[in-house]
């Protein structure tokens, strides 16, 4: 029931929003959505038989998502992902209202989702993923962060709730979790 009522509210807000603002106010029906229903993340990966891959890192996380979700379609697979980018969990939830039904499902054998460092971090111990695909940690691209080391610290807790993990081997900051184990 909760499921349905985030669903419903959430679609709704984000109707009543684009009438007024075209293309805008994508964050703020997720984040009611999410008030709603705190487990709809959950729910919307568990209709995917394949679960969850997720692709992290400081820079290239949209391409490395657009290329795995190619191919995995090419290979026969229907997947779910953040088109727009928008990696951080308003942004999933934005997604989710987008495309899932009312149920809170998905039509998809496997959830891809490009993951921002910080919020992919806070959301691997609730959504467990099966795979995470970690780029890279540059100091160039870190504008919120300031330290790679907080970087690494996020990456890291991704690395450490996902069933399986592909690092990036000519990135000694990632290939460090692997020498740890």
């Amino acid at each position: 029931m909760r499921t349905f009522l985030a669903m419903t509210a959430g679609k709704a807000i984000r109707f009543l929003i684009r009438l007024v603002r075209r293309g805008g106010g994508s964050a703020f029906p997720g984040t009611v959505a999410a008030a709603i229903q705190p487990k709809l993340l959950n729910r919307v990966i568990d209709s995917a038989p394949m679960g969850l891959v997720v692709v992290s890192g400081s820079a290239g996380k949209s391409s490395t998502t657009k290329m795995l979700v190619e191919l995995l379609r090419a290979h026969g697979k229907s997947v779910f992902t953040n088109p727009s980018t928008a990696n951080i969990k308003q942004g999933l939830y934005a997604a989710i209202l987008q495309f899932a039904d009312l149920r809170g499902r998905i039509q998809a054998d496997v959830v891809v989702l490009e993951w921002d460092e910080g919020h992919g971090a806070a959301l691997a111990n609730q959504l467990k993923p099966k795979l995470a695909v970690l780029t890279n940690v540059f100091s160039d691209q870190l504008d919120r962060f300031i330290d790679p080391e907080v970087v690494v610290e996020k990456l890291r807790e991704i690395y450490d709730h996902s069933e399986a993990v592909v690092l990036n081997v000519d990135d000694k900051n990632l290939t460090q979790f692997a020498s740890q184990d």
